[in-house]
């Protein structure tokens, strides 16, 4: 598009010339005409035909030679508009953006999966995640510990599926995970313990408490299935909380 300015300005300039010379060549021709009746002079007489032809071609030929000049006159040189500076990016922000997205995105889902419960879809998240730390445990200790966690985790469980009509099928199952977390943290802090050691005894004690507080409620709120779960359950860690 930048190539065409110079010509259409080129052409504007040569109508507008010519414009020019139409109004200039009619002026002269009525000024010499009135020179001629001696209008402007007073003489009658006035100058010749042949004067005032001539005259005109003088100044018309003066004309088109500062035409001509003007025409040879190079066209200035459009000059290039400064380029827009660059925006400015910053590429190595880019990973770290999408690194603490992963982090926030795993934190949350991470929160949405702990507070979850059987039938969520979460729900399995929560449970690998338990498994996982099992398996890395650093010793029998720190092993039972989580199961215990875990073991009070399906009590938390079980009530909230109590709260939902639509849930109940799940109690049983989940009473049952339950009663087999708690019995292989218990049969492996007893292994673990070592002689005169009140500190597994006293763990293992504060853990039925909890435990018997929980559950102890909501056997008015179970079937006869689940009550008779729950009942077994609570008699294992009765002997758990029994002075020695």
């Amino acid at each position: 598009m930048r190539m065409w300015r110079p010509l259409r300005r080129r052409t504007r300039r040569r109508h507008a010339q010519g414009r020019t010379q139409a109004r200039l060549t009619e002026h002269l021709t009525e000024h010499l005409e009135r020179l001629g009746s001696g209008v402007l002079s007073g003489d009658e007489t006035g100058p010749r035909p042949a004067f005032r032809a001539r005259l005109r071609d003088e100044l018309l030929a003066a004309y088109a030679r500062d035409r001509d000049r003007d025409d040879r006159t190079p066209e200035p040189t459009p000059t290039a508009q400064p380029a827009a500076p660059a925006r400015r990016r910053h590429p190595a922000m880019i990973p770290q953006l999408a690194t603490f997205g992963v982090a926030l995105l795993l934190t949350v889902t991470g929160l949405v999966a702990y507070r979850s419960v059987p039938g969520d879809v979460l729900y399995p998240l929560k449970r690998g995640a338990e498994s996982t730390l099992l398996r890395f445990s650093t010793d029998e200790v720190d092993r039972a510990e989580r199961e215990l966690h875990a073991a009070r985790e399906r009590a938390a469980e079980v009530a909230a599926l109590l709260g939902s009509p639509d849930r109940l099928n799940l109690v049983d199952e989940t009473l049952d995970d339950m009663e087999k977390t708690t019995r292989s943290a218990i049969s492996t802090l007893e292994r673990a313990e070592r002689p005169g050691d009140q500190g597994t005894k006293s763990k293992m004690r504060r853990f039925a408490e909890e435990q018997h507080d929980t559950v102890a409620p909501m056997l008015s709120k179970m079937d006869e299935e689940a009550q008779r779960q729950a009942s077994g359950y609570l008699n294992y860690i009765e002997g758990l909380a029994a002075p020695d």
